[in-house]
């Protein structure tokens, strides 16, 4: 049954359908877009979350999403965001051969039709993405499985900071394992992919099921398997290396734009609608082009020109209607963010700085040069990690043992304070801290009375949990309640702390969430800033909670969160992030609102 691919080529092809069809595909996208942002997405994450409500899980930390994942809920949970996310691709690509299909011959089976058909067979569909996702899992667990071997073998003898920061041999062996194990699974994924390139025209035009169309995709692929693979993946990567290229001239081009007229608001907002159209561009062209060329490729190989027995011409007036309604859409976007930035930008508190680790940048993390840095930075607060010693002495220290900051491999819970007092944890980071040791929290505390405040990271590394309260207590007795915020990732410590006295404010630290981690009691909540989103923001401050976003070093997502009304920035270079709050502060209601949008463009603040 497979034929050569013709020598028209499945790239003139494909554009020919785009040519004919742009209108309805165009239309057809915005669509599906608005449907999947505003309705499917939506409805998948609330159906999970009254899974997770109900179960009373919260997972805050990558451990504890793994762990909760190798739950029977949690893979459940896994499964149906992996399959939901697989079937609304493989019904958007559906959506689109059966749009190009319309007026393809006398075999086509008409806009209307054939849209029915693909809606009739969502479930079909649906179960193709279900078998795509469980056969690529199982394909890929024994390399999941390699990976956690070498890292337990070659990275677990002492904290991954050390490795990170020293690379010892063992380092270097890890990288390159990881590395062959990377490529293996790359390479086999890449496979699968293009042994199932035709899966979803077969269910879809020859009415098979998931399974047959799986098995007769990778008969049809055989012996063209490196064409077929060049083609579609060729593509993809022809379309993100172009769109970079074009974005990055777009942003010179907008750059020169602002500097000759100005930043008045039609500027600004003209060149916003532009840049939406150009990123909705680039995605209909990896979406819309990867389905067109699939169908192409499936018709060359099936020896097919059309599909069906029966059809009719394309409504070219309608689709083109919709079209322009599908760009005013798009057109009309950037006025919309427009409108809400200038709702949110007056009338903020100023957000406050918090030095990571003290001043990191500039001295050896978590010790009082690294704290004496962060003062005159300006920060508000020091983020500081504190530990216990093997005598229950509460003294600052982020890894979990001595390794990388003091050439000692111990671990803290094994060496007593007065062993501590002699190691130096300067030295590593420049010779002009040698001697500088690991301080007990009492000493940091006098130190930062009256200069700055402290947020207090409780790290846990073992089954001793004296920590909170013992942080708890020191903070109580050295009357310093009103000048710190104690934070970690176990939300049961952070009660432990409440427990002994219910007026110090405790933060939670989030890095990746599965359930409302909003909540769960406690005043502050402190999230990775590029897993900060906007739910998360708007149900704390519902809720009283503060955010606080880490560790941002950069100016661009320093101004964005800013924006966005996060109320404390942690930042391993508060210098900067002092000079972007100071900035800010200093705006008109107008002039922040110009900020934010030369941000949104891309361009420098």
């Amino acid at each position: 049954m497979s034929q050569p691919i013709n020598e028209v080529g499945p790239v003139g092809s494909a554009w020919g359908d785009l040519r004919k069809n742009w209108a309805a595909l165009l239309s057809f996208e915005v669509a599906f877009k608005l449907l999947e942002a505003w309705l499917f997405v939506p409805a998948v994450a609330a159906l999970l979350a009254v899974v997770m409500a109900r179960a009373g899980h919260v997972a805050v930390t990558n451990r504890d999403l793994l762990d909760f994942l190798l739950t029977p809920l949690g893979l459940l949970y896994a499964a149906v965001v992996a399959v939901a996310a697989a079937a609304l691709f493989l019904v958007e690509q559906a959506g689109i051969m059966v749009l190009a299909d319309r007026g393809a011959g006398p075999a086509s089976p008409g806009g209307k039709r054939g849209v029915l058909a693909a809606t009739a067979r969502v479930v079909r569909v649906a179960r193709l993405g279900a078998a795509k996702v469980i056969l690529l899992t199982l394909t890929l667990l024994p390399f999941v499985l390699a990976a956690l071997l070498t890292y337990a073998a070659l990275l677990s003898r002492h904290d991954i900071n050390y490795y990170l920061a020293d690379r010892p041999p063992a380092f270097w062996l890890a990288a390159a394992v990881g590395g062959l194990i990377a490529v293996g699974a790359l390479t086999l994924g890449v496979v699968l992919y293009v042994r199932w390139a035709f899966a979803l025209p077969i269910l879809l035009f020859e009415d098979r099921s998931a399974r047959d169309a799986l098995r007769e995709s990778r008969a049809r692929v055989r012996g063209a398997g490196l064409r077929v693979g060049a083609i579609l993946i060729g593509w993809q990567v022809g379309v993100l290396v172009f769109g970079a290229a074009l974005l990055a001239g777009f942003r010179y081009g907008a750059a020169a734009v602002l500097d000759r007229f100005g930043d008045g608001t039609p500027v600004l907002v003209l060149l916003l609608a532009v840049q939406g159209v150009l990123l909705a561009g680039v995605s209909f062209a990896a979406v819309v082009g990867q389905a067109l060329l699939a169908r192409r490729l499936y018709l060359a190989r099936s020896g097919q020109l059309g599909l069906r027995t029966r059809g009719d011409e394309p409504a070219a007036g309608r689709d083109r209607r919709l079209a322009l309604v599908a760009l005013a859409v798009l057109a009309a976007t950037p006025l919309v963010a427009w409108v809400g930035l200038a709702r949110v930008l007056d009338d903020r508190a100023p957000v406050r700085v918090t030095a990571h680790r003290g001043h990191a940048h500039v001295a050896p993390e978590n010790t009082l040069a690294a704290v004496r840095k962060a003062i005159e930075s300006g920060a508000d607060y020091a983020e500081v990690d504190v530990q216990l010693t093997s005598d229950g002495a509460v003294v600052l220290l982020h890894d979990r043992d001595l390794k990388r900051v003091t050439g000692d491999p111990r671990r803290i819970e094994d060496v007593p304070l007065a062993e501590l007092r002699k190691l130096d944890a300067g030295g590593w980071f420049a010779p002009a801290f040698a001697g500088e040791r690991v301080p007990t929290l009492e000493e940091v505390i006098d130190l930062a009375r009256g200069r700055i405040k402290l947020n207090i990271e409780l790290k846990f590394y073992g089954p001793d949990r004296r920590l909170a309260r013992e942080v708890a207590r020191v903070v109580t007795e050295r009357g310093f309640v009103a000048d710190c915020l104690v934070t970690s990732f176990e939300h049961g410590a952070l009660l432990d702390v409440k427990g002994f006295n219910p007026a110090i404010r405790t933060g939670l630290i989030v890095a990746a969430a599965v359930g409302d981690v909003t909540g769960l009691e406690g005043d502050a909540l402190s999230v990775r800033a590029d897993g900060l989103t906007d739910d998360v923001l708007r149900r704390a401050h519902r809720r009283g909670q503060e955010v606080h976003a880490w560790t941002v070093n950069d100016e661009r997502q320093a101004v964005r969160l800013v924006k966005r009304g996060v109320d404390n920035i942690i930042t391993s270079d508060p210098d900067l992030l002092v000079r972007v709050r100071d900035d800010w502060e200093s705006r008109t209601g107008a002039e922040r609102l110009v900020a934010a949008s030369r941000v949104l463009l891309g361009i420098d603040p």
